[in-house]
């Protein structure tokens, strides 16, 4: 009866999971010699959140992220989500890395939508990394297709992620 009472329960919270917040994820690659040179992201933010962060952001309602208005942001919201591995696990022959911390932040409002744009050092061999983007909390939808990645000097694989209880996506780079 036990057992019965709780998987009720979970199942009854699994139904109200839902993410907050979609992310489309813009990566750009270099790649020399078979290794990662360069690694840059773009993340756009759905339009409800974004509206809502605009309010937040732009303490002086001109439309654009100043410099100090950047600093918030990346001290207040971006850092934070170092918790969270910034929704990407980086894995090195299928075994999850810590991110190294990323560099060059950027906030941005462009046509309305919330814009953050980083970079990360990663140098590694492309055969043995695979990028996997997701919230396992399922608060945050990480959104990547092929169309969204610039590969410089390689080619680019994208596959659809099943993890039980959130989907995500994979980069792999070929």
């Amino acid at each position: 009866m036990l057992k019965n009472l709780t998987f009720l329960m979970f199942s009854i919270n699994i139904l109200f999971a839902h993410p907050h917040t979609f992310i489309e994820v813009y990566p750009t690659i270099e790649v020399k010699n078979n290794q990662i040179v360069n690694l840059d992201f773009r993340w756009e933010l759905d339009e409800m959140s974004s509206a809502m962060l605009i309010m937040e952001f732009d303490q002086n309602n001109n439309g654009k992220i100043d410099k100090n208005e950047n600093i918030f942001v990346e001290q207040n919201y971006f850092k934070p989500l170092v918790e969270y591995n910034f929704y990407t696990d980086v894995k090195i022959k299928d075994k999850i890395q810590t991110l190294v911390k990323p560099t060059n932040f950027k906030a941005g409002i462009l046509n309305n939508k919330i814009i953050y744009s980083f970079s990360m050092k990663i140098n590694h061999n492309i055969k043995d990394i695979k990028f996997d983007f997701g919230d396992e909390d399922f608060f945050v939808a990480m959104i990547l297709k092929k169309e969204f990645v610039t590969i410089i000097g390689a080619k680019a694989k994208i596959s659809e992620l099943d993890n039980d209880f959130y989907f995500g996506y994979r980069l792999e780079i070929e």
